[in-house]
Parts: structure tokens; C-alpha cells; sequence
């Protein structure tokens, strides 16, 4: 008896330690994982947001000898305040203020393979459409973030969006500055996670973008409820396997506070050129799990100064 006690110990600690090395394995392959996008999908309401957006699309593009596809979601039309007899001659403004749009589009993108397309229908069924018709590897979309918005959480279309979106995300706030250098360059890369499974699920995509650009690699922990800085710094540094081939040494980072006001401040704070995170898709609702919630999404992409890249988990 004894002996068989001690051999099922020897063998659940050899079992243990195949698991344990069988996840290293894992982890060292998710970080030499190449993030290719291929077919990216810039949507557009011809705003002034929107057009912000436009040229992180087209170098990414550029850089990933990628094919852009614009997208744009007319409204069937429908003006219940104004005189119906009024709605022909608003219609027809409509039509020439989206040519000229789509003109105006259509010439900043030369040299870049890109295929625009204006469709009649609403914003999140057009843009699924064309996610799931196309593949596409990533979407691109600006966000104006109006006073008030934090409180209907992103706002009922872009929090479709994200819901809906079965591919990474990138979103370019309104404090994101976008002369030709920002836009250009990914030297530090800020990836924010609470070690739950979702926002694990973006740290492929951190480290495959920080080895690709030879960027520096920001790891944020932010301990709302408390915590030891001490064991969370040790957490991160283990999120880079060996074999990941980063420029140089990740920089970890721990924060005391809420992740929404903290992961802007170390953003602005490390002069960072893309955030990464990783959320949770549900039916009824968007968030991070436990403590990463809608409003403190809203105030991430809305208050960074660099875009940021939602990873779904």
C-alpha cells in the first residue's frame, strides 16, 4: 500500500509537471505568434472622429501590405422632424455631401488597395456583414467621446460594435494625436491586464506587436481592491515566456486605483504609442472580469492619448 501511495504521488507529480511544462510550451508559442493583418476594415460616419481615424488605418495597411476595405452605413431614410414634403431635397443634400465624402476618401487612399463601400442599412448589421463576408483581421473605427457618454456606457452603437465584433478592435479616441510621427512610429506598447482569462487573451497580441516594431513592452497591473505590488510585478514579468525575443526588457508596472482612470494616466505617464487589452464578450453585456468594466472602457479609449487595441477573450 505504501508503495502504491508513493507512486501515485510520483506519478501525479510527474502529471503535474508535464501540465505545468506543457503550458510554458503554450505560452512561448503564443509569443513568437506573428500578428498578421491581412484585411482590415476602416468604418467610417464621416465625421471629424471618424476621419482621425483614417490614417492609423492606412498605415497599418501600409505596414502589413494589407488590403482596407471602407465602410460606411447609410440610415434608410427618414426625417420625422422635418415636413414630409421637406424630405426629397434633404435626401438629396445627403447624396452629394456623401460623394463628396467618399471623393474626398477615395483620394487620400491612392496607392493604398482599398475597396469603399457606401450601404444602406444600420451601422453594427453592415459592419458584421462585412467582418464576417470579407474575414477581416481588424477593425478601425474614431470615437468622439461626447460629455455624458460615460454614463450610457460607450453609447448604444459602439458598445454593438465591440459586442458584435468578432475580430481585434483598434479605436482612436479624441485625445489621440495623429500628425504623420505618431502614426507612424510604435516605439512603447502598453498592455493592461487583470490576469483574467479575457485580458490574458490580448497578450499574444502585445508581445507578437512589441517583438514586430522592436518596441518596448509596458505590462500594467492596476489593484483596485488592494493587493501586493510585490507578487503582481512577479505575475507580470511571468507573462513573457523565453523565446519571446523582445528588443529589451519588459517594464512592469503596478498601480493602486481604477483601471479607467489609471491605464490613461500611464498611457499619457510612459508617452505610450498603442494600448492593448483584452475584454469579455457577452450577450447582454461588455466588460473585463473581475473588476474591468463598460464605463472604465469608455474612459480608456476615450481618454488615451495613443488608440487602443480591444482584443476579445
Amino acid at each position: 500500500m505504501e508503495l502504491g501511495a508513493k507512486s501515485g504521488t510520483m506519478k501525479s507529480q510527474a502529471a503535474t509537471g508535464t501540465a505545468v511544462e506543457t503550458q510554458r510550451a503554450g505560452k512561448a508559442q503564443d509569443a513568437m505568434r506573428y500578428v498578421a493583418f491581412r484585411k482590415i476594415l476602416f468604418a467610417t460616419d464621416l465625421s471629424t472622429a471618424a476621419e482621425k481615424a483614417l490614417p492609423y488605418a492606412m498605415e497599418i495597411a501600409r505596414q502589413y501590405g494589407a488590403t482596407l476595405y471602407v465602410v460606411h452605413a447609410i440610415a434608410p431614410a427618414g426625417y420625422p422632424y422635418a415636413p414630409v414634403a421637406a424630405w426629397p431635397t434633404i435626401e438629396e443634400q445627403e447624396e452629394r455631401f456623401r460623394l463628396q465624402a467618399k471623393e474626398r476618401i477615395e483620394h487620400r487612399l491612392e496607392g493604398v488597395p482599398h475597396e469603399t463601400d457606401f450601404v444602406i442599412g444600420q451601422v453594427v448589421s453592415v459592419l458584421r456583414d462585412a467582418i464576417e463576408g470579407k474575414k477581416i483581421d481588424l477593425l478601425v473605427i474614431g470615437t468622439h467621446g461626447r460629455t455624458g457618454m460615460d454614463k450610457a456606457v460607450l453609447g448604444s452603437v459602439a458598445e454593438s460594435i465591440f459586442r458584435e465584433a468578432t475580430c481585434p478592435v483598434l479605436t482612436v479616441g479624441p485625445r489621440v494625436n495623429t500628425d504623420s510621427r505618431s502614426v507612424a512610429e510604435l516605439a512603447r506598447i502598453l498592455y493592461a491586464t487583470d490576469f483574467s482569462a479575457e485580458s490574458l487573451a490580448a497578450a499574444p497580441y502585445a508581445i507578437s506587436l512589441a517583438r514586430e516594431h522592436r518596441a518596448q513592452l509596458i505590462l500594467l497591473n492596476c489593484l483596485e481592491e488592494g493587493g501586493e505590488p510585490r507578487s503582481m510585478l512577479q505575475s507580470l514579468r511571468e507573462l513573457v515566456p523565453f523565446g519571446a525575443e523582445l528588443r529589451c526588457e519588459p517594464l512592469c508596472v503596478v498601480e493602486q486605483g481604477p483601471h479607467g482612470q489609471k491605464i490613461p494616466e500611464a498611457c499619457e505617464a510612459h508617452g505610450a504609442d498603442l494600448v492593448v487589452l483584452g475584454v469579455a464578450i457577452e450577450k447582454q453585456r461588455l466588460a473585463w472580469q473581475p473588476h474591468f468594466h463598460r464605463s472604465a472602457l469608455y474612459k480608456i479609449v476615450t481618454q488615451c492619448t495613443c488608440p487602443v487595441l480591444t482584443v476579445r477573450g
